[in-house]
């Protein structure tokens, strides 16, 4: 009975811990007798909850501002307490067709670190796209700080993904590959990998960072070669019955598609095959994406009619969305949904034409996150494990408790 209450003990205490670190992630740096009243708790529990982060290096104490806000006082000046920025490191990386991004974020959320270069993913054996990923997340730990602060490592991919596994990529070329263990055999960390589908770490990033935390329903749109969605609600991602929710691209809308191999598929009018494939049927010319967002900026004939197109395509995927989530707003990211400005006031009423209610008419925002947002997604998803007490509505099925751990060989 005695060990029995000393497990209980020891739990009680570790979930005050990470609340405790949640309100000092959510609210700033606070007194003790501050946290113990956000806490519910006895100032003496807290101070013993502040001592054990204090020697796990995970929160720091200081002097309290003097500012114009704090009232003046005499006497000993206040202690507060905050994060410690360097307790603990987390590292993101993000898999395109033909881009490989990481990122490394601290305690606090703050990107430290960040690297991208172009890399031929779906033309290689995806050994050499994990080799490339390790020899990346290596680098930007030795850039970042020491690999002991390292908390885990979090990839996102364009592809369905079950508990490590890449089950369906598409556009990689992949089907079953283990993705986690190659990349965990190439590192020398011995820490938990995550694999997320790249929509659902967009959706983590912009839920942290953008202004859809107090938005009902929202449908977080990403575009690159393909097309993906994260869908939030109420702030918990929703992810189906096999955690593969949100895959729009593989919407049928008909007709052959825009890109080569096209199947009728929205993600072969929207994405960046197609698009490019367009704009050369227009111009009779073979640019790159960002030669070709440039143009349409200077308003180019054909680059117009392209992005024209492309608005029409993406409109149609996005009324079955609306018709059957219902969201409150759409946030379209990506390199690909650079074009959405340019075209949003069509988007619009084509979508309002097709919708029985102006009720049920969603809000559209574009995302301010760069290239390297699912690669930050994926490292805020092990940053969030380390607040939530419910890691079941944080991880990928199957992942949730046994996060597997990899050493190198």
């Amino acid at each position: 009975m005695l060990e029995v209450e000393k497990v209980a003990a020891t739990s009680v205490r570790y979930l005050n811990e990470l609340r405790a670190l949640d309100v000092l992630f959510r609210d700033g740096a606070m007194s003790r007798a501050d946290l113990a009243r956000l806490l519910g708790l006895s100032r003496s529990t807290t101070s013993s909850i502040v001592n054990s982060l204090l020697s796990q290096s995970l929160v720091l104490e200081r002097t309290q501002y003097a500012g114009p806000e704090r009232r003046v006082q005499t006497g000993r000046p206040g202690i507060d307490v905050e994060l410690n920025p360097q307790g603990a490191l987390f590292i993101g990386a993000g898999v395109e067709v033909d881009q490989l991004t990481a990122v490394a974020i601290d305690l606090t959320g703050r990107v430290v670190a960040k690297e991208a270069l172009p890399f031929p993913v779906g033309s290689l054996p995806a050994e050499d796209s994990a080799q490339k990923v390790a020899e990346m997340v290596m680098a930007i730990v030795g850039a970042g700080a020491a690999s002991k602060n390292v908390r885990g490592v979090g990839i996102a991919v364009p592809a369905l993904v079950e508990a490590g596994v890449v089950r369906l990529g598409l556009l990689l070329n992949w089907r079953d590959v283990p993705f986690a263990q190659l990349v965990g055999d190439r590192m020398n960390l011995d820490v938990p990998i995550v694999v997320e589908n790249d929509a659902n770490a967009f959706a983590i990033a912009e839920t942290y960072c953008g202004n859809s935390r107090n938005v009902g329903t929202v449908v977080f749109v990403v575009i690159e070669s393909g097309a993906g969605a994260g869908i939030v609600s109420d702030g918990r991602l929703f992810r189906g019955g096999g955690g593969m929710a949100g895959e729009i691209g593989h919407l049928y809308v008909g007709g052959a598609g825009y890109a080569p191999g096209g199947r009728g598929l929205l993600e072969s009018y929207v994405g960046k095959e197609a698009v490019l494939a367009r704009y050369k049927r227009y111009s009779g010319s073979e640019i790159s994406l960002t030669k070709f967002l440039q143009l349409l900026e200077q308003e180019d004939e054909a680059a117009v009619r392209t992005a024209q197109d492309w608005s029409k395509w993406l409109s149609r995927g996005l009324s079955h969305i609306a018709n059957l989530l219902n969201p409150d707003l759409f946030i379209v990211g990506g390199s690909v949904g650079r074009i959405f400005p340019s075209v949003a006031s069509q988007v619009s009423a084509s979508l309002s034409a097709t919708l029985k209610s102006q009720d049920q008419m969603p809000r559209f925002e574009m995302s301010e996150i760069g290239i390297e947002g699912p690669a930050f997604g994926a490292a805020l998803l092990l940053h969030q494990r380390m607040f939530s007490v419910d890691e079941k509505a944080v991880f990928p099925k199957g992942d949730a408790r046994g996060l597997m751990r990899v050493t190198s060989v």
